[in-house]
């Protein structure tokens, strides 16, 4: 035993990068699973995806579409995330921790992807100052605890971006991959709208040959039959594309120069998380062209203007679709740039990292350090409780025999299903 420990104790000394890794990659999962039951909210939304699980699981009712994609509109996005949810939801026998766990589960997955893109289109210590800054930063904490489709939207989009960026680059047996993740936004939310329109701009920079067409076409299918359970659910409510053509002509408003101003700040709202403190909040404003100069600074090629024009393209398509709509818009609406934001401001510290002079270096460790114990401290005391408290007033009710009424979005109907069910009731019915 002493002997393995010798040499994984030299392994690591050799490979300092994995080493830190592993100790980052630690501190990951102690702060997205640490006190799931208090910590993990249990609302509207997450109470939702609970009974999608126990249609699936126990009713046997499997949805050919998933959540609204937005308010009353009739608009839904695919049914994937439900049929994910219920995986875990059956192993913890629907109990709604499932919940807290599957949230754990996305940020895993986060993890490993911020880490694998940045390292292939950077570098090891850019990927490393990556999940560093993703895992420690509260916002950042606070939003991968929130068990909800938007989890993925961040994720799914820089996969995207680093597989459309490598089609470019004439690797265009990536657009099977493209394919497949594109039909999977369409089961997380209605802002994977924007892939469209962003690979349509990109199209006239794909390799000119017959393998691009060959691919293509096995490509299509590929992507339209993560759309058939809408199609079909569509058919058979009657309802065809009317809904989707009423929402756009109720807030379809023009495009308009004064409305693309305005939300300039909401266009560059992803900084805000990674600002550190609130003062530095009005320097994304001009983060964004000092990345492009200094990342372009004193080596242009194709491969670079080309990252540089995906970029933008990950700003510019949503800045400008949210200008023609007039309808409410939530920060997490730009949300398919949060990681390409999070990969800006790793890659400044990767550049002074590679200054040859240990005193930036320090300041980096220090300044980094020092954040994340500030952020980790505030976060540690802070607890969600709605879980618990339910909880407790739920099986009090039970306990008592007393009756709980039935409410959409209500946790605590669906934890009163929970302890019923364990005593062999279903006091809802299927219907629920």
């Amino acid at each position: 035993m002493k002997k393995v420990l010798k040499k994984t104790w030299q392994f690591l000394l050799k490979n300092k990068s994995l080493a830190i890794l592993i100790v980052i990659f630690g501190f990951e999962l102690f702060l997205r699973f640490y006190q799931m039951e208090v910590k993990n909210p249990f609302g509207y939304d997450q109470v939702d995806n609970a009974w999608a699980a126990k249609k699936i699981i126990a009713d046997h009712l499997f949805p050919l579409v998933g959540m609204v994609a937005k308010g009353n509109s009739g608009i839904y996005i695919g049914p994937a995330y439900y049929y994910m949810i219920a995986i875990v939801y059956w192993i913890f026998n629907l109990n709604p921790i499932a919940s807290a766990v599957f949230a754990g589960l996305t940020s895993i997955f986060t993890f490993w992807v911020i880490f694998y893109v940045a390292k292939k289109m950077f570098s090891t210590e850019v990927a490393i100052f990556a999940v560093f800054i993703n895992t420690f930063f509260l916002p950042a904490i606070t939003f991968d605890r929130v068990q909800w489709p938007v989890n993925f939207i961040p994720s799914i989009s820089l996969l995207i971006f680093y597989v459309l960026y490598k089609i470019t680059l004439g690797d265009v047996k990536k657009i099977i991959t493209l394919a497949l993740l594109v039909g999977f936004a369409f089961s997380i939310h209605f802002t994977s709208i924007f892939y469209p329109i962003i690979i349509i701009l990109t199209f006239p920079l794909f390799p000119r040959t017959k393998e691009t067409l060959k691919y293509l076409l096995l490509a299509l299918p590929l992507f339209l039959i993560w759309l058939v359970p809408n199609v079909v659910y569509q058919i058979q409510q009657k309802s065809g594309g009317s809904s989707i053509a009423v929402y756009l002509q109720t807030y379809y408003h023009g495009f308009h120069l004064t409305r693309v101003r305005q939300l300039l700040g909401d266009a560059l709202i992803q900084f805000n998380g990674y600002s550190f403190v609130n003062q530095l909040v009005p320097l994304k404003f001009i983060v964004l062209p000092a990345f492009f100069v200094v990342y372009l600074y004193k080596a242009i090629s194709r491969e670079k203007l080309i990252f540089v024009y995906l970029v933008l393209l990950w700003f510019v398509v949503p800045w400008f679709v949210f200008a023609t709509y007039s309808g409410e818009i939530s920060d997490y609406y730009f949300a398919i740039n949060k990681f390409i934001v999070l990969l800006i401001i790793a890659y400044f510290f990767g550049r002074i990292w590679m200054i040859n002079n240990i005193l930036p270096k320090a300041v980096i460790v220090v300044v980094l350090l020092y954040i994340a114990f500030v952020n980790v401290k505030t976060y540690l005391p802070y607890g969600d409780n709605s879980l618990p408290v339910r909880e407790k007033s739920v099986l009090q009710t039970v306990n008592r025999g007393g009756w709980v009424s039935f409410k959409v979005g209500a946790p605590e109907s669906y934890l009163y299903y929970y302890y019923m069910r364990g005593k062999g009731i279903d006091p809802y019915g299927a219907k629920k």
